[in-house]
Formats: C-alpha cells, sequence, structure tokens
C-alpha cells in the first residue's frame, strides 16, 4: 500500500474517530443532563401535586379523579399516591411508547434514567400519604436522538471540508516526497538525476544525499569523458586545425564505404590552398590562428546548410589539404559554393593563399583510395587549369529540375498515404551469439522498386517529409510485429527532423500509448550528432519514450559523446559505436584505450555498448577483453557468426 493510502487511511480513522468519539460524549453529556432536569421537574411536580392533596378533602374518589386529571393534562409515565398504611389510593402508569424514528438500539443505551419524584400529603397535623411522581421520557429521548442526528451530520460535513483541506495540504506535502520517489526509482534505472531540496526537514536530507550521489556520478562522467577526448585527441586529431587528422578520416571513410548504406548521395569535398609565400610561412600562433579561423568558416558554412544532408566529417589531409565527407548529400552545387565562399571570406587578405576544391561522389564499389585517388586528381586538375569555382564531379553537377522535384514529392506522398514502406531488418548479437534486437533500415517503394533510406532521405528531407514517412515507417513496422506477434525488439533510427517535430512526436507517442505491449518491443535511435545539437529536445524525447517503456540509444557514437549534456540523467540503454572506430580495430591500438575506456564509462551507468561496421566474425576474444557486448554488422557477416 502506498504512503498516500495510508495516510488517507489515517485520516479517515481520525475523523472517524473524531465523530464517534463527539457523538458518545454528548449523548452521555445530554443524558446526565437531562436526568437532572427531569428529576428537578419530578420533585417539583411531586410537590406542587402533594400540597394541592393536602388541601382536599380525603375521600378516595376524589383523590383518584383529581390524580387522573393531573395524568392525563401532563407528560407523565406514572403518579401514585399512597396512604401511610400502604395502601394504594390511587395509581395511574402510562406504558412509555418510543418515537418510531428513535433507533432501539439508542433508546437502550443512552434512555435517561430519572429517579421518582416524593412527596408528602399531610391530613392536618399527621400525614396521609406519599405521592410518587415520574416523568414521561419518550419525549426526551426523541429529542436527544434529534439533537445526536444533527451532531453527526454537522461533523460530518465538518470532516468532509477537512478532508478536501487535508487533501490538498497532503498533495503539497506529499509533492517533494513524489520526486524523491522519482529520484530513487531513476537511480535504479541508472538515470542519475537531481532535485531541488523540499523544505520538510527529513525529506530535505534524503534529497541532498541522492543529490550528492548523483552530483558524484556526473563528476565521474565528465572526469572520465576528458580522459576520454584526449585520449582521442591525441590519435586521431590535428593539433594545429582541431579536426580529424589523416588517418582517423581513413578510417571514417573506410567505414563508410565498408557499412553504410551505398545508395544515398555520400559525397567527398577536396579542398586545398596553395602554399607560396603565404600564411603557412608564418609564425606558428598566427599559423595556427589562421586555420583555425578556417575551419571555424568551414563550419559556420555546412552548419548553415545542414539541411542538405545528414552528417558531415572535417579533416586535414595535408598541411594546405583539408577534406570533407557528407552523407545523404542533396544539392552538392550549393553546398560546395557555399563552402568555397567560406573559403574566400577566410582567405580574403592580400598575398593570402588562391583555394582550390574537388567534389566527387563515393560509388558502392569504391575502396577508400580510389575515392581518395580520384579527388585529388580531380583538384589537381582544378589547380593545374586555375580553376576559380568547385570542379564538380559530372555526376553530381546536375541541376535539379522541377520536373524531377515534382516527381519526388509524387512518389515520397504516395509511400505515406499508402504505407507503401518496409524495413530491412538486420539481426544485433551480442558476444554470446544472442539475439539483441533487429537494427531496422527504413525502405521506401521507388517506381515498383524497393529502396533503401539512403536513395531517397536527401529528397525527402528537402521536400520537408522525412519526419511524416518515418512515422508512417514505424507505424507499419508496430502492425507488422502485431500481425505477426513476433517477440523480438526492433531499433529504429530517428532523423533530426523528426526529433524537433513536436506535432509528429505527439502523434508517435499517442500510437505507442495505444499499444503499450508493441511499445516495450521498440527501440528508438538518433545519431550522436543529432543528441549533441539538440540537447533539449533529446532529453525530452528520451523521457517521453522510457515513459512508454521502450528503449533508447545512440548511434554513430565516439566523436562527440563527451558533449552530451547531463548523459548521467537520460537512461540510455545502449550505444554503437561509429564504424571509424571498428575499421582496422585489431591493428588499431589507440583505437583500443579509447574503446576500453568508453565501455568502462558506459558499462558504469548501465549502458550496453555495441560495435557498428563489424566485418569479421573473428573479433570475439577482442571484443570481450574491450568490453564490447555486441555487434551490429553486415548479414553476411551475421551468417557467418550463426554458422560458427
Amino acid at each position: 500500500m502506498s504512503i498516500t493510502r495510508e495516510l488517507w487511511l489515517a485520516i479517515l480513522v481520525v475523523v472517524l474517530v473524531a465523530i464517534a468519539g463527539s457523538v458518545s460524549i454528548h449523548a452521555f453529556t445530554t443524558k446526565q443532563y437531562v436526568e437532572e432536569q427531569l428529576y428537578s421537574k419530578n420533585v417539583d411536580n411531586a410537590s406542587m401535586l402533594a400540597l394541592t392533596l393536602s388541601g382536599l378533602d380525603k375521600d378516595p374518589v376524589s383523590l383518584d379523579l383529581f390524580i387522573m386529571s393531573q395524568f392525563d393534562i401532563g407528560h407523565y409515565a406514572s403518579i401514585v399516591l399512597q396512604k401511610a398504611d400502604g395502601e394504594i389510593v390511587s395509581a395511574h402508569r402510562n406504558k412509555e411508547q418510543i418515537n418510531a424514528d428513535t433507533p432501539a438500539w439508542f433508546a437502550k443505551h443512552f434512555a435517561p434514567d430519572v429517579k421518582l419524584g416524593i412527596a408528602q400529603v399531610s391530613e392536618g397535623w399527621g400525614q396521609y400519604g406519599t405521592v410518587y411522581v415520574e416523568t414521561d421520557t419518550s419525549f426526551a429521548i426523541a429529542s436527544m436522538w434529534r439533537a445526536t442526528q444533527r451532531l453527526i451530520i454537522g461533523l460530518s460535513l465538518l470532516g468532509l471540508i477537512t478532508g478536501i483541506i487535508g487533501g490538498w495540504a497532503l498533495r503539497f506535502i506529499i509533492r517533494p516526497l513524489n520526486g524523491v520517489v522519482a529520484q530513487a526509482e531513476s537511480f535504479q534505472k541508472m538515470r542519475f538525476i537531481q532535485l531541488p531540496e523540499p523544505r520538510t526537514l527529513e525529506l530535505k536530507r534524503v534529497v541532498r544525499a541522492m543529490n550528492f550521489l548523483a552530483a558524484n556520478s556526473k563528476k565521474i562522467m565528465e572526469e572520465e569523458n576528458t580522459r576520454l577526448d584526449i585520449l582521442r585527441y591525441r590519435t586521431q586529431f590535428d593539433d594545429e586545425s582541431g579536426v580529424a587528422n589523416r588517418d582517423y578520416f581513413i578510417s571514417i571513410l573506410k567505414g563508410q564505404l565498408a557499412f553504410r548504406d551505398t545508395e544515398g548521395v555520400n559525397c567527398l569535398f577536396f579542398m586545398r590552398f596553395t602554399e607560396g609565400n603565404g600564411f603557412l610561412r608564418s609564425p606558428a600562433n598566427i599559423r595556427k590562428k589562421r586555420i583555425r579561423d578556417f575551419i571555424a568558416e568551414i563550419n559556420d558554412s555546412l552548419t548553415l546548410h545542414h539541411h542538405l544532408f545528414s552528417d558531415s566529417r572535417v579533416a586535414r589531409m595535408q598541411k594546405n589539404e583539408f577534406a570533407i565527407l557528407l552523407t545523404e548529400a542533396h544539392n552538392t552545387a550549393e553546398i560546395s559554393n557555399a563552402l568555397h565562399g567560406a573559403c574566400l571570406s577566410a582567405f580574403c587578405y592580400e598575398g593570402d593563399p588562391k583555394v582550390f576544391q574537388s567534389v566527387t561522389k563515393l560509388r558502392p564499389d569504391d575502396s577508400f583510395s580510389d575515392a581518395l585517388m580520384r579527388a585529388d586528381a580531380m583538384l589537381d586538375e582544378a589547380e593545374t587549369t586555375n580553376r576559380t569555382e568547385p570542379f564538380i564531379e559530372a555526376i553530381l553537377n546536375t541541376d535539379n529540375s522541377l520536373v524531377e522535384e515534382k516527381r519526388w514529392e509524387h512518389d515520397l506522398k504516395h509511400a505515406i498515404e499508402n504505407q507503401d514502406v518496409e524495413t530491412f531488418n538486420y539481426p544485433v548479437l551480442d558476444v554470446n551469439r544472442h539475439l539483441v534486437h533487429y537494427q531496422c533500415w527504413a525502405g521506401v517503394n521507388v517506381d515498383g522498386e524497393l529502396r533503401k533510406n539512403g536513395y531517397y532521405a536527401h529528397w525527402a528531407r528537402y521536400l520537408g517529409l522525412l519526419p511524416q514517412l518515418e512515422l508512417t515507417t514505424i507505424t507499419h513496422l508496430m502492425d507488422t510485429i502485431k500481425s505477426s506477434e513476433a517477440i523480438s525488439k526492433y531499433a529504429f533510427l530517428c532523423s533530426e527532423q523528426l526529433l524537433v517535430d513536436s506535432a509528429l512526436l505527439s502523434q508517435l507517442y499517442a500510437r505507442l500509448d495505444a499499444d503499450k505491449k508493441v511499445a516495450t518491443q521498440l527501440c528508438f535511435e538518433v545519431r550522436e550528432s543529432t543528441a549533441t545539437r539538440f540537447p533539449n529536445e533529446f532529453k525530452a524525447f528520451c523521457n517521453a519514450l522510457k515513459a512508454r517503456e521502450c528503449q533508447v540509444g545512440l548511434k554513430r557514437v565516439g566523436e562527440s559523446f563527451s558533449q552530451l549534456l547531463n548523459v548521467q540523467e537520460l537512461g540510455l540503454d545502449y550505444v554503437k559505436i561509429d564504424s571509424a572506430f571498428m575499421t582496422d580495430i585489431e591493428f588499431n591500438p589507440a583505437n583500443h584505450a579509447f574503446i576500453r575506456g568508453f565501455c568502462s564509462l558506459a558499462h558504469t551507468f548501465g549502458i550496453s555498448v555495441y560495435a557498428d561496421g563489424v566485418k569479421r566474425p573473428d573479433h570475439k576474444a577482442l571484443f570481450i577483453e574491450l568490453g564490447i557486448d555486441g555487434v551490429v554488422s553486415h548479414i553476411e557477416v551475421i551468417e557467418h557468426l550463426l554458422d560458427d
């Protein structure tokens, strides 16, 4: 039983005891008062009657008639006149009749016990006899019952009003306790949230202690994140520019080509500025500042055009050469022109170097060296021919016609309206090869052919239809789970467009509420970069899903995990390490140290860690040693794992 119910029960018992006690005390007090008053009345009536009888002739018949007349006009239970020798001269009695409205139990327990009124009747100088008078108490009992009823009704109304006021006060008092309970439950789920201290002394002490624990957990998270950031920065980033170095970028590129959806428009941008007598020959501090300013211009441009691609990675390939990888890009000409403008803005002083740019599309059959050589060759040609504008590969340098835009809009809206969507489900296995959940990739039927997310995502994002498509796919997934009576869990990756669309999120939550059983089988993921860009929206997203018993995870984790605010409060169930960290994992001891530290930190907060982009099935021992809990990989690798 909850403490609220116990307190309500206590209040109810106190009110009932108070009412019962008040009624009992009132009844007994009234009974005593009535007994005293009726006894006085009996004595007075007996004295007056004796005085009158003393002045009358002592004819028995006359005396009896007089006493009978007095008995009939008064409220008496009995009047008896007895001579001195014991002879009864007159005796009139009335059987007591309780009012029909008065309960028998009340009359039995609370009827007044009144003594007889006794007076002496004289005859001359001698005593004639004694008169005994007893008042009828039935009227008093009825009056007492009516008074008791009024008292019960009045006390009940007072108790009701007191209960209402007490309920309001109880809710005010219990509110901090509810917060403490929620905080304790969040700790159980490895969500270390902090609360403001309540005014109640005992609750304040509890909250203060739990806040101290939450603050310590946050401190541990921040310290470990800082340590991991330093470790990762030393091995994967260029100190002068602050962006990824060549080796790390090649790992990212390998992961993209090996595991990512190759149907999308994924582009590689190369930028090179001439050395000459430019700032590269200036002192180190000036050179570093100019390069950092150049990177800032690039990042600002990417942020401004973030709606035209899913993810971006910037790297320094050589001292005067930088690369950018964009996934699911739309309108590469607009992006490349914006980047070129950022370069010109950074190098606008006299004597600054010229900047050349090449843009190439990644092909499904590309190796990382093929992509780099093609981009580098185009960059050499741009520099040789002194091109002042970006050199965009012919396959990308096509205008998006209005006809094509209308066709895509029609096809995507048709898929939404007719739920012409599907999911590609890849199993995620733990280190013991047991199924954790299925990773779901969205698919849409385009021109009669089922296409993966990468093929249409850039158009859906450009047309503003991506979040609606994702909601449609989630609905389809829920219907499929329900109709097939599947018991496995399914993980779906949500875009940042859905994360910030409150109207569609409300629809999603309503559908989850409508089928709570299926909701518990769903896992929702967002990219680490999305969670970093929209921390408040992501926190609200996590809270809403956790309240519906859905699991929440992060995908492509590793590069900006430390930038997430208050990770210990989110209640994440799992994270999936970016495939860039898994590329050539057996030959990269620096990644070993980072992943080992990251897994240790995640496990401290009850977060499982899965490796994305695993292509080989023979790394079980290494994964166990690093602390990785499972793998997300190609279906071919999964088949190898299952066949072993």
